[in-house]
């Protein structure tokens, strides 16, 4: 198997496996949080994990210094992206300009049947 194979492969790999391991967290941890995390505290943090591991020259050979700090990294990142509110969808609530809408529950619409003067005026028995 060629050596870049290989690395693709284990980029593939570690790219799923911190996807399916920030889903969880997110799932069972993050969204039950009661305190209020301030998303800005959450991006140094993740740049320290980013930043660090290089000032202190970890060994390349040991997977866990190469994996670790840069998993945390990512985590964090994505965290942080949540809390900015980057990645929400645009839903027809928020993107309508329409009076319908009102912060997601639809308004109760009434048709009403409009008023039309001349047909008494012009009614010829």
């Amino acid at each position: 198997m060629p050596s870049w194979f290989k690395l693709i492969l284990e980029m593939l790999i570690f790219a799923l496996a911190i996807l399916l391991i920030y889903n969880g967290i997110k799932y069972f941890i993050l969204d039950k949080l009661k305190v209020k995390v301030n998303k800005w505290v959450v991006l140094a943090i993740a740049f320290v994990f980013l930043v660090v591991p290089s000032f202190l020259g970890v060994d390349p050979k040991n997977p866990l210094w190469v994996y670790g700090p840069s998993g945390i990294f990512i985590i964090l990142f994505l965290w942080f992206i949540d809390l900015s509110g980057w990645n929400k969808r645009k839903t027809a609530d928020s993107t309508s300009t329409s009076t319908y809408y009102k912060k997601g529950n639809k308004k109760d619409i009434k048709i009403k049947p409009k008023a039309k003067p001349n047909r008494v005026k012009n009614k010829k028995d």
